[in-house]
Formats: structure tokens, C-alpha cells, sequence
């Protein structure tokens, strides 16, 4: 009886680890599946744009030249190095580049050193608040808050600081301070949902003030 038990036993473990083998190996496999779609489907795509937009887009060096105000939104669309999700940062009054990051969680970065942070054929967006004086005291806050950012979690509680994502904290910085909604919903005033990067992009309280490249 004890010896049957214990192949029972013994049966049970090399199953569990055959298991664990066959999802290490299923991991493997997405990854490698994904890395190919996402290269022949995205990459492709983006260099194809990206040649397009050589006549619109100024070089990256233009970025580091422009004069940027505190409130500037920095974002960068889907890509490998922002893990396909899009990122963004935004201007201090010190002129650094606050963001939280899955790395961070989260970083004040000067403009050079932000930048080195994406790879070659990414591309830049640059926005400003139509409203006066909302970007400074959206600029303001970051710096007061930025160190309360404990986690890098994509969570849809929205008045959390502690467990945060890039463009939640940028959503934070200006509703917390001036009521500017740059999600613009219809129910403001629900607390829960997940303010993606492109829901910044396409807020009609912002305004594009130039598009780069790296």
C-alpha cells in the first residue's frame, strides 16, 4: 500500500513537472510567434510610415532644441521599445521628464537621457494644454507626487497614486489640479477605467505642437 502511494505520488510530481516543462515551452513558442507577427505585421508597417513621414517629421535633434514648457506631454506610439503599448512622460518645471515606467517605477529623466530610452525609428509627439497655466500646475504636481508612485500597475482605480502607469499619472497630474479630463468621457464621474496612452493623444484639450523622429 505505502509503495503504491507512493508511485501515485511520484506520478503526480513528474506529471506537474511535465507540465511545467510544456508551459515554459507554449511561453517560448508565443513569443517567438508574437516577435514574428509583430515584425512582419507592425515593423513593416512603421518603416513604411516612417519613410512617409520623413517630409513632415523633423529629426529628433529639432526636439532637444525646441523650448519646451512645464506641462509639454512627450509621447511615443506603439513600439517595441514601449512593449507595444505606447509611453509617455511629461515636462517638470525643471525641465525633466517625468514618467512612470515598468522599470521605475518611475523616473525624472533629462531630455537626452529620455530619449535614449527608445530605439532608432520611433517616433516623437509633443502636446500642450490649450488651457493657461494648466500645464504649470500639472508640472507642479508631478514633482510633489512623483515619489509617492510605488508600483508599476495597470490598475483602474484612478485616484491612486501608489500603484500607477505613464499615462495615468500624466491623466492624475492635470485632473487633480485643474479638473482638465484629458480622457473627455461622458461619465467623469466615475473613478474607474484604464486611460490608455492614445486616449491622451486624441484629447481635444491638447494641442500637437510637433512631430519627431529618432
Amino acid at each position: 500500500m505505502k509503495k503504491e502511494s507512493q508511485r501515485i505520488s511520484t506520478f503526480i510530481h513528474r506529471w506537474f513537472k511535465g507540465t511545467e516543462k510544456k508551459r515554459i515551452k507554449w511561453s517560448e513558442v508565443y513569443l517567438a510567434v508574437a516577435g514574428k507577427m509583430h515584425r512582419l505585421l507592425v515593423e513593416g508597417r512603421r518603416a513604411r510610415s516612417a519613410a512617409k513621414r520623413l517630409h513632415q517629421d523633423l529629426p529628433i535633434t529639432a526636439l532637444g532644441q525646441m523650448k519646451l514648457e512645464p506641462g509639454d506631454i512627450l509621447y511615443t506610439p506603439s513600439s517595441e521599445s514601449t512593449y507595444y503599448a505606447g509611453h509617455m512622460g511629461i515636462i517638470g518645471l525643471d525641465g525633466k521628464v517625468y514618467h512612470v515606467h515598468p522599470y521605475g517605477p518611475v523616473f525624472a529623466d533629462s531630455l537626452d537621457w529620455y530619449i535614449t530610452r527608445f530605439y532608432e525609428g520611433d517616433r516623437f509627439i509633443v502636446f500642450r494644454s490649450r488651457l493657461n497655466q494648466a500645464g504649470v500646475k500639472a508640472a507642479q504636481w508631478v514633482q510633489d507626487h512623483y515619489k509617492q508612485v510605488k508600483f508599476y500597475r495597470l490598475q483602474t482605480n484612478l485616484r491612486s497614486i501608489e500603484r500607477n502607469y505613464c499615462s495615468k499619472f500624466i491623466y492624475q497630474a492635470y485632473q487633480f489640479t485643474t479638473g482638465l479630463d484629458l480622457w473627455s468621457r461622458k461619465f467623469v464621474k466615475l473613478n474607474q477605467g484604464y486611460i490608455y496612452p492614445f486616449r491622451i493623444e486624441r484629447s481635444p484639450a491638447l494641442e500637437v505642437l510637433g512631430t519627431f523622429y529618432k
